[in-house]
């Protein structure tokens, strides 16, 4: 039976294939494909590369994951924040070669899935949520509105530019004497097209019928001769394995860049992933899946595919259309396959116009206005993150953008540690509960004694604050107060720093002729005293279970008559 649960383990498939339900999950995979081929070669000419590359990131990415994968509905593919988050990376590389741009799509690809490989590894599935979630929105709103601008040129038929959000929203601006409108109309009417059918026959491949409706439509009125632009040629065929192969700095370069990508393809994996196993009542394996993205983007890498990932918009059309299983998937990246076997030359008269009209439908969503008008609602700290992250992006650009989102975060948790609330502590009612006396007013000090709770975790960053809140409450009561006894029931753990206070604050104190008394510790606190040799220093009479037993021991003991306790 062991052999079965760690078969299972490594590949889930075998879990799911018998519950599969072959007649309703290959409609679902037939349906899924028509999505995504359009996708792929769409989200392809956002990182910048020819629209077969996406669709070999597709091929691969459905059907690794589908193998390695904790998630019955997720859709593995090329995702519209991995291929701007890609070329954001990869173009300052190329500047001097643009020959390499390929190449080093494809490295990205495996580089990110050995980050994600060695995650799920080391079990490090929980690593996405250190992006706070305002951050991460903000961020992923910044990134919508760069997608949508860069897809400008080709939606309106005009030259592109490089630079910022701002740089680039300027130039489009600029250019609008250059539009080609019969560009533009194409544009324009694939993306009515696509929204008319979500709205009147939302089960109905919009993006499919759109590509294929546009393609007949430049062939039949020669649109290319009056100015739009095509994908062109695209020769049928299989890909073939191969390693990327690059320089050591080229290869350092694209490792620290695919460590962002990872990051958020991380996230937004996950956040699929848990979303659609909560409403189908399963559970999936965090650091499973971060194996599962690991191997099916290196098998993007390996044959010359992009970068993929877990997205929203493909896993949701996969669950509205009746997909109970990864069996879906499968059947996807057959049909992808085929295509790129047989259907490639077909679609060389696909107009560019029409594949920016189907990113911009796709990622309109991510756009969240009613997310922002919530936070503003809230009137938190939230609405500053969110604001900051998105500025961050439109004005550095992404990758740098997510660098700062990522610092933000820290910033923010490492400020909110820094600061934690505390309680003095008093007796409630006579019933030996003790309890901050700034909520129960009918609690009562013990006279000579300060009980004093930091209400979060002690370590570096802190230790300094709340030795100086101690000697504040001390001051106050320098007559009256014999000895302080510190709950550190919200400190699991301490570092070396806070003992090294700790041991200070007993010092100062015992100067002052006052005693420090300790409740509640963990044990890791509790050996880490001993292990230091402060223990000893203390006593086992300074070191208490519980806070009404140091209260009843201070009682016991013999003190002058202490004046009432101030506030």
């Amino acid at each position: 039976m062991a052999p079965l649960t760690a078969l299972s383990r490594l590949a889930p498939i075998t879990v799911w294939w018998s519950e599969s339900s072959p007649g309703i999950d290959i409609l679902a995979g037939i349906a899924l494909a028509g999505l995504l081929i359009p996708q792929a070669m769409a989200y392809a000419g956002i990182a910048g590369v020819p629209p077969q590359m996406g669709l070999y990131a597709a091929l691969s990415g459905l059907f690794v994951y589908a193998i390695f994968g904790t998630s019955r509905q997720l859709a593995v593919s090329a995702t519209s924040s991995s291929a701007a988050m890609l070329a954001a990376l990869v173009t300052p590389m190329v500047a001097g070669d643009p020959s390499r741009y390929t190449v080093l799509a494809s490295a990205a690809a495996v580089a990110v899935g050995l980050i994600l490989l060695a995650g799920g590894l080391l079990r490090l599935g929980s690593a996405s949520e250190f992006i706070s979630k305002p951050v991460l929105k903000g961020f992923v709103f910044g990134l919508a509105l760069t997608i949508i601008l860069k897809q400008g040129h080709n939606f309106l038929g005009i030259s592109g530019t490089k630079g910022n959000f701002f740089h680039q929203a300027w130039h489009v601006i600029t250019s609008v004497r250059e539009v080609n409108l019969w560009t533009l109309v194409l544009g324009a009417s694939a993306l009515a097209l696509m929204y008319l059918l979500a709205a009147v026959a939302p089960r109905v491949p919009s993006a499919l019928v759109a590509l294929v409706l546009s393609t007949v439509a430049v062939s039949w009125f020669h649109l290319q001769q009056r100015g739009v632009e095509v994908v062109g040629t695209m020769h049928a065929g299989m890909p073939s394995l191969s390693w990327p192969k690059l320089s050591e700095d080229e290869a350092a370069d694209v490792f620290v860049g695919a460590i962002g990508i990872a990051l958020v393809l991380m996230a937004e994996a996950l956040a699929a992933g848990r979303i659609f196993a909560a409403k189908h009542k399963y559970d999936i394996s965090p650091n499973q899946e971060l194996c599962a993205l690991g191997c099916a983007n290196v098998a993007s890498g390996l044959i010359g595919g992009i970068v993929v990932g877990g997205g929203m918009s493909g896993t949701a059309a996969n669950d509205s259309i009746g997909a109970r299983t990864q069996l879906s998937t499968i059947v996807a990246s057959l049909s992808v396959g085929l295509t790129l076997a047989f259907l490639l030359p077909a679609i060389r008269n696909l107009p560019q116009a029409v594949l920016a009209a189907i990113v911009i439908k796709a990622v309109a969503h991510l756009a969240d206005v009613s997310t922002l008008r919530y936070y503003v609602r809230l009137r938190t700290e939230s609405i500053w993150g969110f604001s900051v992250a998105l500025v961050a992006v439109l004005q550095t650009g992404i990758l740098k953008g997510l660098i700062f989102a990522v610092a933000l975060t820290l910033v923010v948790l490492m400020g909110k540690l820094s600061k934690p609330q505390d309680s003095v502590l008093g007796e409630l009612n006579d019933t030996g509960d003790f309890v901050d006396i700034a909520r129960y007013p009918n609690a009562t000090q013990v006279p000579g004694l300060l009980i004093f709770r930091p209400n979060g975790m002690l370590f570096f960053a802190n230790a300094t604050r709340i030795q100086n809140r101690v000697r504040e409450l001390v001051k106050r009561t320098e007559t009256s107060v014999h000895a302080v006894v510190l709950n550190l029931e919200a400190s699991p753990e301490i570092d070396v720093t806070t003992l090294d206070m700790l041991q200070e604050l007993r010092n100062e104190l015992r100067c002052m002729g006052k005693e420090l008394w300790f409740a509640r510790l963990a044990d890791p606190v509790h050996e880490l005293f001993q292990r230091s040799g402060f223990l000893e220093v203390l006593g086992q009479e300074a070191v208490y279970g519980e806070v009404d037993a140091a209260a009843d021991a201070f009682l016991h003991k013999s003190y002058p008559a202490p004046e009432a306790l101030g506030a």
